[in-house]
């Protein structure tokens, strides 16, 4: 077990941001992580795009980064929540494309009901990726069981500013996680709750972990929403955020990603 670096990230306390510095692992050095697990795992998946600037309205990034969702669950069906580019260009056009600096996790007991709702603004989105993928509403409906996996890929500098880190869920209790209403994001109307996640008792209580020089070739996949979980009462979130990384230079190049949520569906 390697230490990576101790860096701040920030926390939700009482309404206002909690800066709060703690150490954060090199996850090349732990072994084996399980999105299963832990929450999130490293994985090589070499992409056949030729070209990062198709992204979001590319439909082979969907389909094979919908092959890696279901080689990982076992899944029915799956569909897709918009790729989302995260660069200074993309900024340029919407703030909440900047890397996110704050503790959080991306839904909460409310997803499934959510996706199930036909009237929710959160189904605008949805409904062109599930008809090109040939899932109706009432496939989520039926499901069995709904796992939600976003794949998080490098596309810039292997060294860059604002790298991502993620913490295991077994270490983050449900009772430091607050509902936040995300009213909109990127431009879009969204309406779906995020959790905020409340500072620890101690520096060491979370563990956090990153995988350094990451490159096209990798891909993080981390869980933010589990079905199955949620009813047995484990933690089916994965804390993570972007930090401003101390061991690299203050001009180091801007972090360029792709991140992708995908909705596994499996048969009832």
């Amino acid at each position: 077990m390697t230490l990576y670096c101790r860096a701040t990230l920030n926390y939700f306390a009482g309404g206002v941001l909690a800066p709060i510095e703690v150490e954060i692992l090199d996850g090349r050095s732990l072994g084996r992580l399980s999105w299963r697990e832990n929450g999130f795992e490293l994985l090589q998946h070499e992409s056949m795009l030729k070209s990062w600037a198709t992204i979001p309205n590319d439909s082979a990034h969907y389909d094979e980064m919908g092959g890696l969702a279901r080689e990982l669950t076992g899944c029915d069906a799956v569909t897709y929540y918009p790729a989302l580019v995260r660069s200074p260009k993309a900024a340029a056009s919407s703030e909440d494309l900047n890397p996110v600096q704050i503790v959080h996790s991306d839904y909460t007991e409310s997803y499934r009901g959510m996706i199930e709702d036909s009237s929710h603004p959160y189904r605008a989105i949805l409904d062109p990726f599930m008809e090109q993928a040939g899932v109706s509403g009432g496939d989520i409906e039926k499901a069995r069981r709904i796992v939600t996996l976003q794949f998080w890929r490098n596309i810039g500098p292997k060294v860059m500013d604002y790298p991502l880190t993620f913490c295991d869920a077994n270490t983050v209790s449900r009772l430091s996680l607050t509902p936040v209403l995300v009213p909109e994001y990127g431009g879009l109307v969204t309406q779906f709750e995020s959790f905020a996640v409340a500072p620890p008792c101690s520096a060491t209580e979370h563990r956090w972990v990153t995988f350094p020089v990451m490159t096209r070739d990798e891909v993080v996949a981390f869980r933010s929403y589990d079905s199955d979980m949620e009813n047995s009462g484990e933690p089916f979130w994965t804390p993570h955020t972007a930090f401003a990384d101390p061991t690299v230079s203050p001009d180091a190049p801007a972090r360029a990603s792709v991140e992708m949520r995908a909705i596994c569906l499996f048969a009832p």
